[in-house]
């Protein structure tokens, strides 16, 4: 059982990494995104291919981080959902869209 303090924390870090992600989305234009999102092609995705190998090393830090401290990418991207809520249809609303983002993290993490 985890105590209120560890659950404030994680929810914290899952907050604070959303708001890093929106950040990235909006500096790489959210309607070019929600365009290729709405034909299905991830977001995430688009965005890990397009980093430089420093900030990909960097991505990778700060996830593992936050995987250590029981934050699931689930929960990111939940969170990234309520902040922007104009990607929030695209990520729940369309079958497999949030499989296929979960997808990328994973891969991205292994070094795919």
């Amino acid at each position: 059982m985890t105590s209120f303090t560890q659950r404030t924390a994680r929810h914290f870090l899952a907050i604070k990494a959303a708001k890093e992600i929106k950040k990235e989305i909006e500096k790489a234009g959210l309607d070019n995104l929600k365009v290729l999102a709405g034909r299905g092609v991830s977001i995430v995705g688009t965005y890990l291919q397009g980093c430089s190998p420093e900030e990909k090393v960097e991505h990778r830090r700060n996830f593992n981080f936050l995987i250590a401290r029981g934050i699931t990418p689930e929960m990111v991207l939940d969170e990234v959902a309520r902040q922007m809520p104009e990607i929030a249809p695209i990520m729940k609303g369309k079958e497999g869209y949030r499989k296929v983002e979960l997808q990328k993290i994973a891969e991205f993490l292994k070094g795919s």
